[in-house]
């Protein structure tokens, strides 16, 4: 499931479910992370036991004095789609200040995905597939994160030529954010060309109840191609139900800009205990290649589950 843009900027709250392995007087070192499993049934001749980017992470914080901190987060994560590799999905060093906000540096994610509010999935959001276009996917960046408020700003500098701005804001159960991204000179297809893209999203909750819409644009040379999507999801005690519904006008995908599609998803959740979940998804989508009077329509099944620590 995606989180609001605040999860990024407020760096040093991390996994809720972190544990604390290590204290003194200024020194906190703590532990955390998920292990993730699915099977994927495309067809009865098509089922997947898999994997599901199991990971886990280390954090250090070290109070200096006057409000300022010091920290350090690793993150590693599996990745069973090219054999058997753990990459960093994280690796970054920062300071903190109550006053002035925090400043990090290192390998880390862009602003877009967590502007993905529409998306209460676990493994079928189809937006941000391509951020290493723009570049908001994890890669070495300079960012700065300050809150005032209900409203959150984050800058992030990944070389002289790539950068993003955006922010969020919460009042009264809503919230709103957008960020903006540009990234020249980048070599797609072994052209180098200009891209950017922007992403508007919004989330209400109510109650039990929670709403969220988002909308994208971007472009890659000449090429440009949007998308928007509608999502809900209903808690009902420890079980939850979601529906996502995603439009997209053009999309990158093995190198090639397609032309429109959409894909819907429905899914249900259960908390067995504490930190333990299990979910059933079941995704349709059908996408129209352009020039050809042909579509693909892929249905599958996906049942999984995570245990966070």
């Amino acid at each position: 499931m995606k989180k609001t843009i605040l999860a990024s900027a407020i760096l040093l709250a991390g996994a809720a479910n972190a544990a604390e392995v290590y204290s003194n007087d200024d020194t906190t070192i703590s532990l955390g992370g998920s292990f993730r499993g699915n099977v994927v049934v495309n067809s009865s001749d098509d089922v997947k036991f898999q994997d599901a980017g199991s990971r886990f992470d280390i954090k250090a914080v070290k109070d200096i004095e006057d409000g300022l901190k010091a920290f350090g987060h690793l993150e590693v994560k599996y990745s069973g789609s090219t054999g058997d590799t753990l990459y960093m999905q994280k690796a970054i060093v920062g300071l903190e200040h109550d006053v002035y906000g925090t400043a990090t540096l290192g390998k880390q994610m862009g602003l877009n995905d967590d502007l993905v509010m529409n998306d209460f999935s676990y493994e079928n959001g189809v937006y941000n597939e391509d951020n290493a276009l723009f570049g908001s996917d994890s890669e070495d960046q300079l960012k700065y994160a300050k809150s005032f408020g209900g409203a959150s700003v984050v800058v992030s500098l990944m070389d002289q030529d790539t950068y993003a701005i955006g922010g969020t804001y919460e009042v009264a159960g809503l919230t709103v954010g957008g960020s903006y991204n540009i990234a020249n000179d980048r070599t797609v297809n072994a052209v180098v060309v200009d891209n950017s893209t922007y992403i508007v999203g919004a989330q209400y909750s109510l109650d039990a109840l929670t709403l969220g819409v988002q909308y994208q644009s971007s472009e890659v040379g000449s090429e440009d191609f949007s998308a928007y999507g509608l999502g809900a999801h209903y808690q009902l005690g420890q079980a939850g139900v979601y529906a996502m519904y995603d439009v997209l006008d053009g999309k990158f995908d093995d190198s090639v800009l397609k032309g429109d599609g959409s894909i819907i998803v429905l899914g249900a959740d259960y908390e067995l205990v504490k930190d333990v979940k299990a979910y059933v998804e079941f995704d349709s989508s059908d996408f129209d290649v352009d020039g050809s009077a042909s579509s693909d329509s892929d249905e599958k099944v996906t049942i999984g589950a995570r245990v966070y620590f």
